[in-house]
């Protein structure tokens, strides 16, 4: 036992100064992205009613990806509630800033309808999407499963080494499986909440695909078992939240 642990704190040791010797990851990224996402609570009764106001906006969504200003967007039905959170989500992403707030801008002109006002709270998130992948898709359903992580102070960068160097080649290597229609790694490009954020947003097209991608995951884990302890290490364990939805509309260019 105490030479695992000591295998173990070796690999730790040897990760941590890999990450500091190395050149930043992705903001090696050839492409940022941003991704802009709504929150909503929908009162029970208005559900349907709410549902169908989305529907009514997918052809102009899909004429903002037609002409490039969308890469992908998606509306989601929250599976997982809490007693005071949310009910719904939509969300888009773009290769720009300008085109993000171009395509807002075209969202905004229905957001007076009677189904939106009736909503008991809202929020919204502007996020730099700083690693992303995903397949061409359209009429796509599946469900979405984000996992947010806070990182400690001092340690953003190396948790955005571990997500860019340990995470994402899991994620890249999923896509090509059929595992995962899309995946986003964000940070707030608004900061609403404090520094440090981070979200892993992955898009499964159904329960079996995200049972196969945990049992590849925790065989990973098992292989590197150091990753698992440096990140938490890394992390305050208490802000670590994921959400649960239905994916009911989405598509990728």
């Amino acid at each position: 036992m105490n030479r695992r642990i000591a295998g173990i704190l070796g690999l730790t040791v040897a990760l941590v100064a890999g990450i500091l010797l190395a050149p930043k990851p992705a903001a090696a990224q050839e492409q940022d992205y941003y991704t802009y996402v709504s929150y909503w609570a929908v009162p029970r009764t208005q559900w349907a009613a709410f549902e169908k106001e989305q529907a009514a906006a997918n052809g102009m969504n899909q004429k903002l990806v037609a002409d490039g200003t969308l890469m992908a967007w998606g509306n989601d039905e929250i599976r997982v509630h809490q007693e005071d959170g949310y009910t719904h989500e939509t969300w888009m992403m773009a290769n720009s800033r300008a085109n993000l707030l171009k395509a807002l801008e075209t969202e905004w002109s229905t957001a007076t309808n009677a189904s939106y006002a009736t909503v008991t709270k809202h929020v919204d998130y502007f996020l730099n999407t700083i690693a992303h992948g995903g397949k061409t898709s359209s009429g796509a359903s599946g469900y979405m499963r984000v996992a947010i992580y806070q990182a400690k102070p001092g340690n953003a960068e190396l948790v955005e080494h571990l997500l860019m160097t340990q995470v994402k080649p899991m994620l890249d290597s999923a896509i090509s499986k059929g595992t995962l229609l899309m995946y986003n790694i964000d940070t707030q490009e608004i900061h609403t909440d404090p520094m440090g954020a981070y979200d892993l947003a992955m898009l499964f097209p159904d329960g079996a695909a995200m049972d196969k991608f945990y049992a590849d995951f925790m065989e990973a884990q098992k292989a590197n078992p150091a990753f698992g302890q440096l990140f938490g290490s890394l992390t305050v364990t208490e802000a670590h939240r994921d959400t649960l939805s239905r994916a009911v509309s989405y598509q990728h260019q």
